[in-house]
């Protein structure tokens, strides 16, 4: 890397030490430290010239890593804003563009993109929304469920049908062309404000359409998306192994450490290996991004990282104990957090899946 990345990646450590790392636990959606965020500079990284810095994705992964171990709610906003960003610079006309590629990573609009149904689960297998185009607006109706950010971003790309055309499509739609519906309180990452995005006769400008076929939207949303969520359960993984280390160097059992003992010397030896593995596994698919057929790099990233973070938190806490399992430190908050990586931006199944067929084909 050069000096200038390195410079990067070293003040995101920084920055990360000034986030609020409390609030999200209470439900609280970290939108001051999205801004302390914006503010530096971060939400630009991984943005393509001329909008932004078009820094390499090794980057972006350390950057989201350094926020997760701090604020993974304030990481998973992160990663959702940059995914759709890129997906929207992708795809959007330059119109579009030059309206709101600008305040995207400046950071002064947040966007995410709104595609699960209750009818057709996570694949979008079964869609009910539609877009029917009357005159200069498009007029959308339906459910989306499960949808980050919802009554906080301020623009959404549905997916949806439209009427007349064989393949759903996208549309930009604004935060205040929406309802929001029932909110979930989730098991981990309570700051991302999940819930229900009601869209009921949203009128909507025909020039806001960005694209009429979804599977390519969501391939480059989900590529980005899966390195991100990769990036933030490695993160979750080496904070919950160094508050582990640390506390067993620390704590005495009688008139020895409890790192002194064999069992727990053999767990940490376990640990830092995954860790080193995730760590390599999550720069090789970072450094394929770029090239013409990352996907099989992103899955198996996606696949082993964020089930051996799994692994790895759940050993953090076996030789913690009582203060693992407490909240005295941060490991129990690890443990719901890593669960939400294995869902988002496809299941994990689903991520095996389309590995496996990428495999046998």
């Amino acid at each position: 890397m050069s000096e200038e990345t390195e410079l990067i990646i070293q003040s995101s450590t920084e920055v990360a030490k000034q986030l609020d790392s409390t609030s999200e636990e209470q439900g609280i959606f970290p939108r001051k430290n999205l801004e302390l965020l914006a503010q530096q500079g971060f939400m630009g990284i991984l943005i393509p010239k001329p909008y932004g810095m078009g820094l390499p994705a090794r980057v972006f992964v350390d950057v989201v890593k350094n926020i997760a171990k701090v604020s993974p709610s304030t990481a998973w906003i992160y990663v959702t804003h940059v995914a759709a960003t890129m997906a929207f610079n992708t795809f959007a006309s330059q119109s579009l563009k030059d309206k709101y590629m600008n305040d995207l990573v400046n950071g002064k609009l947040l966007i995410g993109a709104a595609g699960t149904e209750s009818v057709g689960g996570a694949i979008n297998a079964v869609l009910n929304t539609t877009a029917e185009l009357k005159g200069d607006k498009y007029v959308i109706n339906g459910n989306k469920t499960f949808i980050t950010g919802v009554g906080e971003l301020d623009l959404f790309m549905i997916i949806t049908k439209i009427v007349g055309q064989q393949k759903p499509g996208v549309i930009l739609v604004e935060k205040g062309q929406t309802k929001v519906g029932q909110k979930f309180v989730s098991l981990g990452m309570k700051g991302v404000s999940w819930g229900e995005l009601i869209l009921e006769n949203a009128e909507v400008s025909k020039d806001n359409f960005i694209v009429d076929d979804s599977v390519k939207f969501l391939g480059v949303l989900g590529r980005v998306g899966m390195l991100g969520v990769s990036a933030i359960s490695l993160g979750l993984a080496e904070g919950a192994f160094e508050e582990a280390l640390n506390h067993v160097k620390s704590r005495k059992l009688g008139q020895n450490t409890l790192g002194s003992f064999e069992g727990v010397q053999i767990y940490l030896a376990e640990m830092s290996a995954k860790i080193e593995a995730m760590r390599q596994l999550l720069y090789y698919a970072a450094d394929q991004l770029s090239t013409q057929n990352p996907l099989p790099a992103v899955l198996k990233a996606r696949i082993f990282i964020t089930e051996n973070a799994l692994d790895v938190i759940d050993k953090a806490l076996r030789i913690t104990g009582g203060h693992g399992f407490s909240n005295a430190l941060k490991i129990e908050k690890y443990y719901r957090d890593a669960r939400a990586p294995m869902l988002h931006f496809q299941t994990l199944e689903i991520s095996k899946k389309v590995l496996g067929g990428i495999l046998v084909s």
